[in-house]
């Protein structure tokens, strides 16, 4: 009972939410708002958080118009602001790629150092000690590559090498061994997106292939070393951001119109995307369009991080609040509709469990039936065997009365027998005494 007033209110709440909300495709109706800046401008950088919570910052650009990289390599928190400098990277580098590994070690693969002169360097920092040492070189030197991370291993997809072409391979790194080799090549040459790492899978979102920016998604599926398109993005885009919200659905916002450096049209737009449903929907605008950004998550936020347009460098980070968003929501309603289902599903199977109790319920009567019936058979089975045995014991008891008496009659025939007999003698003895001569006087 309990159960099923559960699954009714849940099928309410459903409906109810169903119709305030709009579909997928539909647009937020939370907006942007200022988060806590970082303690300094950066572009180009890549952008790592850590289980803590804790962003790092490392290389990038600060000058929009030398465009140089730069060494620098920062930690900040979402939550106070708090911006520290840490031991600078071996080599500056602007457009690396990087994750953190299962070690704990921040990982930093090639990107542009200028001058260029063929780096395709790996960096390690050692957030224990802050320091940094270098890694197995790349195969292949690439700039604006992007890297899905398992912890354990780094895939490094794409980038631009030797300045113009654009990369199909995955360069695979790992991390205990300090060793690379070759997956499978993506579909098509790509640089300048944007990659997660969600379960057993990697999705890189847009950048910028031979012919144009793209809206295309590419699925590499880890284990399988293996790659598919899914659903198109709302918009082609590329030096976007992305990152798996709390909620579980993936958020790409930020971006420009080609891959350069200094990109001629920055963009606001953003959306999110259900790997679960391979759909899209909308977000709103960010509060400033910026290409070359990072992105984090804080609570129930998402986070857009540094950044710049054509004319400046950003230190402003923009936070979005999700809890109340329309993804947020739709996916509390497939929550929600998940455990409905498992409801309706414990319900089936209490169910059958009550279908079998009754079943075993009218094999037990009908068992007890039969118990009561032989039961019955045995009373009136030992009720007459014991009628039998009280009748003989009476038979055997009026034959022992006969003998008895017959006995008695027998002792008494056999005591007057000897009566008759002691008489007779007695008799005989006197009629004896009588027939002798008297004995002559003396």
């Amino acid at each position: 009972m309990k159960r099923t007033a559960i699954v009714s209110i849940g099928l309410v709440c459903l409906m109810a939410l169903s119709v305030l909300l709009p579909t997928a495709s539909a647009q937020y109706v939370m907006a942007w708002n200022d988060g806590m800046p970082l303690g300094g401008v950066r572009g180009q950088a890549v952008v790592l958080q850590a289980e803590n919570g804790t962003v790092y910052v490392i290389g990038g650009v600060t000058d929009i118009l030398a465009y140089d990289a730069v060494d620098l390599v920062d930690s900040y928190d979402p939550a106070t602001g708090a911006w520290n400098t840490l031991a600078p990277l071996l080599e500056p580098v602007r457009g690396a790629s990087g994750g953190i590994g299962s070690d704990g070690r921040i990982y930093i693969f090639a990107g542009w150092s200028d001058p260029l002169v063929d780096y395709g360097g790996t960096q390690i920092y050692n957030p224990a000690n802050n320091t940094w040492i270098s890694g197995a070189v790349m195969p292949t030197q690439v700039w604006e590559a992007k890297c899905a991370n398992t912890g354990t291993h780094m895939y490094v997809m794409g980038g631009e090498s030797n300045f113009v072409n654009y990369e199909q391979q995955v360069q695979i790194y790992n991390v205990t061994t300090d060793s690379w080799w070759s997956g499978t090549d993506m579909p098509v040459g790509v640089t300048s997106g944007a990659v997660v790492t969600i379960g057993a899978d990697a999705y890189y979102f847009g950048g910028e292939n031979w012919t144009d920016i793209t809206d295309e998604v590419l699925k590499y599926n880890i284990p399988g070393d293996s790659w598919a398109r899914v659903t198109r993005m709302p918009d082609a885009v590329c030096a976007e951001a992305a990152i798996v919200g709390p909620d579980g659905l993936i958020y790409v916002f930020g971006g420009a119109d080609g891959a350069s450096n200094i990109p001629a049209t920055t963009f606001a737009f953003g959306s999110f995307y259900d790997v679960a449903a391979d759909a899209w929907g909308l977000i709103n605008d960010l509060m400033t369009p910026r290409a070359w950004l990072g992105a984090a998550v804080y609570g129930d936020n998402v986070l857009a991080i540094g950044g710049n347009d054509d004319v400046a460098v950003f230190s402003s980070v923009e936070s979005l609040d999700i809890s109340w968003s329309t993804a947020s929501l739709q996916q509390q309603i497939g929550m929600l509709q998940q455990q409905i289902d498992q409801a309706n599903n414990d319900i089936t199977g209490l169910t059958g469990n009550v279908s079998d109790l009754n079943a075993k319920n009218v094999q037990l009567k009908q068992q007890l039936v039969n118990l009561s019936a032989q039961l019955n058979q045995t009373t009136d089975d030992l009720n007459a065997a014991l009628e039998a045995a009280n009748n003989n014991a009476n038979n055997a008891k009026s034959a022992a009365d006969s003998a008895n008496m017959i006995g008695m009659i027998g002792i008494i025939i056999g005591i007057v027998a000897i009566l008759i007999a002691v008489i007779a003698l007695v008799m005989k003895k006197k009629a004896s005494i009588q027939q002798m001569p008297p004995m002559p006087p003396e």
